[in-house]
């Protein structure tokens, strides 16, 4: 699946400098919690994204021609104690997590619209507590692991319009179950 590319950040990726920059967003409770690899706030897509500096880390992204889950980690580190408790209480499992690619000009301006590189869902976050400052990592898993779990559904009227709600399908099978019927006989 090909994925479309601003044309101004292909030419400058294309070019002999370049100046990548990551984005990454982390749904929680409290709302999205969107960062960047660079120092202060940047406006992109309607959003002020924080910089973290050498203080976010973000996992290898893998793509391969298997159709296969891979994911990717998160890491924030530097985080006073005082704050772990806020922070790990808004994590959530399934929310979204993204990381985009995009460029910035030597005037420190974003070249056209960073690229999606990557989409899923958060999992349990993990804590490194070194005494001082903590560390959470974040692991952000891919769409595809859907494939790899169960569907966990049953045969019943209720089940059947959790997702259909007008389908009549299994309206009646409860009363089919003690019913008798004889085939064959005339009156």
């Amino acid at each position: 699946m090909s994925r479309p590319i601003d044309p101004d950040l292909l030419n400058h990726m294309m070019g002999s400098q370049i100046s990548p920059v990551l984005f990454g967003r982390i749904g929680t409770a409290a709302g999205d919690v969107r960062m960047w690899t660079g120092y202060g706030q940047i406006t992109w897509g309607g959003f002020e994204w924080l910089g973290g500096g050498e203080f976010i880390g973000i996992s290898e992204v893998e793509e391969t021609e298997d159709v296969q889950a891979n994911g990717l980690v998160f890491t924030m580190s530097g985080i006073p104690t005082e704050l772990l408790a806020t922070s790990i209480s808004q994590m959530r499992q399934g929310l979204p997590g993204e990381l985009f690619l995009g460029a910035l000009a030597d005037n420190g301006v974003l070249i056209g619209d960073p690229y999606p590189v990557f989409t899923g869902r958060t999992d349990v976050p993990t804590v490194d507590d070194s005494g001082e400052t903590v560390t959470i990592s974040v692991t952000v898993e891919s769409d595809m692991v859907d494939l790899e779990r169960a569907k966990v559904r049953r045969m019943t009227d209720e089940d059947q319009k959790s997702v259909y709600p007008d389908d009549k399908g299994f309206e009646f099978v409860n009363g089919l179950q003690e019913a008798e019927i004889t085939w064959g006989q005339i009156g």
